[in-house]
Protein backbone atom coordinates (compact mmCIF):
# COMPACT_ATOMS: atom_id res chain seq x y z
CA UNK A 1 0.00 0.00 0.00
CA UNK A 2 0.94 3.65 -1.13
CA UNK A 3 1.93 6.10 1.96
CA UNK A 4 0.50 9.91 2.12
CA UNK A 5 -2.91 8.38 1.37
CA UNK A 6 -6.63 9.85 2.28
CA UNK A 7 -8.93 6.38 1.86
CA UNK A 8 -12.42 6.78 2.48
CA UNK A 9 -14.89 4.41 3.58
CA UNK A 10 -15.38 2.57 7.02
CA UNK A 11 -12.35 1.52 9.52
CA UNK A 12 -13.22 -1.72 9.66
CA UNK A 13 -13.53 -2.83 6.28
CA UNK A 14 -10.09 -0.42 4.81
CA UNK A 15 -7.54 -1.82 7.71
CA UNK A 16 -8.22 -5.06 6.44
CA UNK A 17 -6.09 -4.25 3.39
CA UNK A 18 -3.53 -2.93 5.11
CA UNK A 19 -0.43 -5.28 5.67
CA UNK A 20 0.22 -7.08 8.98
CA UNK A 21 3.08 -5.09 10.90
CA UNK A 22 3.70 -2.15 8.62
CA UNK A 23 2.35 0.87 10.51
CA UNK A 24 4.90 2.68 13.13
CA UNK A 25 2.01 4.61 15.02
CA UNK A 26 -1.45 4.52 15.34
CA UNK A 27 -3.47 7.75 16.55
CA UNK A 28 -6.87 7.00 17.13
CA UNK A 29 -9.86 9.43 17.80
CA UNK A 30 -12.46 7.17 17.92
CA UNK A 31 -15.72 7.81 18.23
CA UNK A 32 -17.07 8.77 22.21
CA UNK A 33 -20.71 7.53 22.09
CA UNK A 34 -22.32 10.88 22.82
CA UNK A 35 -25.01 11.00 20.21
CA UNK A 36 -23.07 14.48 18.81
CA UNK A 37 -23.75 13.28 14.88
CA UNK A 38 -25.14 10.26 13.59
CA UNK A 39 -21.46 8.64 13.65
CA UNK A 40 -21.38 9.13 17.33
CA UNK A 41 -24.76 7.13 18.41
CA UNK A 42 -24.42 3.38 19.47
CA UNK A 43 -25.56 1.00 21.61
CA UNK A 44 -23.67 -0.82 24.51
CA UNK A 45 -22.78 -3.86 23.13
CA UNK A 46 -22.44 -2.13 19.92
CA UNK A 47 -19.63 0.61 20.99
CA UNK A 48 -18.14 -2.19 22.65
CA UNK A 49 -17.88 -4.17 19.29
CA UNK A 50 -16.97 -1.38 17.43
CA UNK A 51 -13.84 -0.82 19.71
CA UNK A 52 -12.75 -4.58 20.16
CA UNK A 53 -12.90 -5.08 15.83
CA UNK A 54 -10.52 -1.83 15.85
CA UNK A 55 -8.00 -3.03 18.14
CA UNK A 56 -7.94 -6.68 16.52
CA UNK A 57 -6.64 -5.39 13.32
CA UNK A 58 -4.45 -2.52 14.68
CA UNK A 59 -3.01 -5.42 17.12
CA UNK A 60 -2.61 -6.88 13.46
CA UNK A 61 -0.78 -4.07 11.53
CA UNK A 62 1.31 -2.38 14.05
CA UNK A 63 4.87 -3.13 14.49
CA UNK A 64 6.36 -4.69 17.33
CA UNK A 65 8.22 -1.63 18.15
CA UNK A 66 4.95 0.41 17.44
CA UNK A 67 3.12 2.54 19.37
CA UNK A 68 -1.27 3.66 19.43
CA UNK A 69 -2.41 6.23 21.28
CA UNK A 70 -5.73 6.58 21.86
CA UNK A 71 -8.23 9.20 22.78
CA UNK A 72 -11.33 8.74 24.96
CA UNK A 73 -13.40 10.78 27.19
CA UNK A 74 -14.40 10.15 30.76
CA UNK A 75 -17.84 8.06 30.32
CA UNK A 76 -16.02 5.34 27.46
CA UNK A 77 -12.58 5.63 28.88
CA UNK A 78 -12.63 2.43 30.74
CA UNK A 79 -14.24 0.53 27.84
CA UNK A 80 -10.96 1.66 25.73
CA UNK A 81 -8.65 0.45 28.23
CA UNK A 82 -10.58 -3.13 28.37
CA UNK A 83 -10.65 -3.51 24.96
CA UNK A 84 -7.59 -2.44 23.63
CA UNK A 85 -5.79 -4.14 26.70
CA UNK A 86 -6.82 -7.14 25.41
CA UNK A 87 -4.13 -6.82 22.28
CA UNK A 88 -1.57 -4.03 23.53
CA UNK A 89 0.39 -3.12 26.75
CA UNK A 90 -1.15 0.43 28.41
CA UNK A 91 2.07 2.64 28.78
CA UNK A 92 0.27 5.42 30.94
CA UNK A 93 -2.60 7.61 31.33
CA UNK A 94 -2.78 10.95 30.08
CA UNK A 95 -4.99 13.64 31.07
CA UNK A 96 -5.32 16.63 28.30
CA UNK A 97 -6.26 19.61 30.62
CA UNK A 98 -8.52 21.37 28.07
CA UNK A 99 -9.18 24.35 30.45
CA UNK A 100 -12.21 24.94 28.53
CA UNK A 101 -14.69 22.50 28.60
CA UNK A 102 -17.96 21.20 26.95
CA UNK A 103 -21.06 22.52 28.06
CA UNK A 104 -23.18 20.69 30.23
CA UNK A 105 -26.31 21.36 31.38
CA UNK A 106 -27.22 18.83 33.98
CA UNK A 107 -23.72 17.83 35.09
CA UNK A 108 -20.67 19.07 35.68
CA UNK A 109 -18.45 20.59 32.98
CA UNK A 110 -16.05 18.67 31.41
CA UNK A 111 -12.63 20.15 31.24
CA UNK A 112 -10.43 17.18 30.24
CA UNK A 113 -9.94 14.24 27.75
CA UNK A 114 -8.06 11.00 28.36
CA UNK A 115 -5.18 9.77 25.76
CA UNK A 116 -4.56 6.36 26.39
CA UNK A 117 -1.37 5.45 25.16
CA UNK A 118 -0.04 1.48 24.59
CA UNK A 119 2.68 -0.18 22.73
CA UNK A 120 2.75 -3.57 20.97
CA UNK A 121 5.84 -4.76 23.41
CA UNK A 122 8.23 -3.61 26.15
CA UNK A 123 11.09 -2.60 23.09
CA UNK A 124 9.10 0.63 21.51
CA UNK A 125 10.24 3.71 19.84
CA UNK A 126 10.07 6.22 22.97
CA UNK A 127 11.78 10.05 21.94
CA UNK A 128 12.11 11.93 25.45
CA UNK A 129 10.07 15.06 25.45
CA UNK A 130 9.75 18.71 27.00
CA UNK A 131 6.55 20.48 27.99
CA UNK A 132 6.52 24.23 26.50
CA UNK A 133 5.66 25.52 30.39
CA UNK A 134 8.24 27.31 31.73
CA UNK A 135 10.22 27.22 35.08
CA UNK A 136 10.46 30.00 36.82
CA UNK A 137 12.38 29.30 39.61
CA UNK A 138 16.31 29.57 39.31
CA UNK A 139 18.15 26.64 40.59
CA UNK A 140 20.69 23.81 39.26
CA UNK A 141 22.08 26.09 36.84
CA UNK A 142 18.83 27.27 35.24
CA UNK A 143 17.87 30.33 34.44
CA UNK A 144 14.05 31.83 34.87
CA UNK A 145 12.11 31.15 32.08
CA UNK A 146 14.33 28.13 30.74
CA UNK A 147 11.98 25.25 29.56
CA UNK A 148 13.33 22.68 31.44
CA UNK A 149 10.05 20.85 32.79
CA UNK A 150 9.59 17.10 31.51
CA UNK A 151 6.98 16.19 29.48
CA UNK A 152 4.69 14.49 31.86
CA UNK A 153 1.46 12.80 31.67
CA UNK A 154 -0.74 16.02 32.83
CA UNK A 155 -0.70 18.08 29.51
CA UNK A 156 -2.06 21.79 30.37
CA UNK A 157 0.16 23.94 27.77
CA UNK A 158 -2.09 23.30 24.48
CA UNK A 159 -5.32 25.11 24.40
CA UNK A 160 -8.26 23.12 22.51
CA UNK A 161 -9.66 24.46 19.16
CA UNK A 162 -12.15 27.45 19.73
CA UNK A 163 -14.45 29.23 17.48
CA UNK A 164 -11.77 32.10 16.79
CA UNK A 165 -8.57 29.57 16.63
CA UNK A 166 -7.15 29.85 13.01
CA UNK A 167 -6.91 26.31 12.50
CA UNK A 168 -10.39 25.70 12.93
CA UNK A 169 -12.13 23.98 10.77
CA UNK A 170 -16.26 22.59 10.87
CA UNK A 171 -15.78 19.14 12.99
CA UNK A 172 -17.03 18.91 16.50
CA UNK A 173 -13.97 16.94 17.86
CA UNK A 174 -11.34 18.79 15.52
CA UNK A 175 -7.91 18.20 17.86
CA UNK A 176 -5.16 20.89 17.71
CA UNK A 177 -1.69 20.50 15.35
CA UNK A 178 0.17 20.98 18.32
CA UNK A 179 -1.35 17.92 20.25
CA UNK A 180 -0.92 15.78 17.61
CA UNK A 181 2.43 16.88 16.74
CA UNK A 182 3.56 16.25 20.75
CA UNK A 183 2.06 11.91 20.12
CA UNK A 184 4.05 12.28 16.89
CA UNK A 185 7.44 13.05 18.46
CA UNK A 186 7.16 11.06 21.52
CA UNK A 187 6.34 7.85 19.39
CA UNK A 188 7.67 8.06 15.80
CA UNK A 189 11.02 9.69 13.90
CA UNK A 190 11.44 10.74 10.57
CA UNK A 191 9.73 8.73 7.43
CA UNK A 192 7.92 6.55 9.83
CA UNK A 193 3.93 5.54 8.87
CA UNK A 194 1.34 7.06 10.98
CA UNK A 195 -2.17 5.63 10.80
CA UNK A 196 -5.67 7.38 11.92
CA UNK A 197 -8.44 5.29 11.01
CA UNK A 198 -11.16 7.87 12.34
CA UNK A 199 -9.57 10.95 10.01
CA UNK A 200 -12.08 13.48 11.20
CA UNK A 201 -10.92 16.93 10.36
CA UNK A 202 -7.49 15.77 9.23
CA UNK A 203 -4.97 16.95 11.82
CA UNK A 204 -2.92 13.84 11.92
CA UNK A 205 -2.19 14.61 8.24
CA UNK A 206 -1.37 18.03 8.90
CA UNK A 207 1.07 17.48 11.90
CA UNK A 208 2.67 14.23 10.02
CA UNK A 209 3.40 17.05 6.76
CA UNK A 210 5.09 19.33 9.41
CA UNK A 211 7.50 16.66 11.16
CA UNK A 212 8.36 14.58 8.06
CA UNK A 213 6.20 11.55 8.31
CA UNK A 214 3.78 9.39 5.83
CA UNK A 215 0.77 9.28 6.92
CA UNK A 216 -2.65 6.88 6.19
CA UNK A 217 -5.87 8.69 6.53
CA UNK A 218 -9.28 6.43 7.00
CA UNK A 219 -12.27 8.40 7.09
CA UNK A 220 -15.98 7.57 6.32
CA UNK A 221 -17.88 10.84 6.20
CA UNK A 222 -17.35 12.29 2.74
CA UNK A 223 -17.71 16.36 3.94
CA UNK A 224 -14.76 15.22 6.49
CA UNK A 225 -12.78 13.76 3.86
CA UNK A 226 -13.29 17.47 1.70
CA UNK A 227 -12.30 19.38 4.59
CA UNK A 228 -9.16 17.07 4.82
CA UNK A 229 -8.27 17.45 1.34
CA UNK A 230 -8.66 21.12 1.32
CA UNK A 231 -6.34 21.33 4.62
CA UNK A 232 -3.54 19.39 2.48
CA UNK A 233 -3.40 21.14 -0.36
CA UNK A 234 -3.80 24.16 1.65
CA UNK A 235 -0.57 22.97 3.32
CA UNK A 236 0.89 22.16 0.41
CA UNK A 237 0.66 25.74 -1.41
CA UNK A 238 2.15 27.43 1.82
CA UNK A 239 5.32 25.08 1.66
CA UNK A 240 5.25 26.53 -2.21
CA UNK A 241 5.55 29.47 -1.37
CA UNK A 242 8.09 29.43 1.41
CA UNK A 243 10.22 27.79 -1.54
CA UNK A 244 9.65 30.27 -3.94
CA UNK A 245 10.95 32.81 -1.44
Amino acid sequence: MKNNLIIPGDCLIRLESITDKSIDLIILDPPYNLSMDKWDKFTSEGYIRLLELVSNQCGRILKDTGSLWCFSGWSSVEVVRQQFGRNFILQNWVIWDRIKGRGAKYNLVSTREDILWFTKTDKYTFNKQSSSIKKVTKGMGLKNGDDCRKLSNVWTDISPIVPWSTERVKHPTQKPVKLIERIIKVSSNENDLILDPFAGSGTTGVACKNLKRNYILIEKEQEYIDIINKRLLAQLNRYEKLQIR
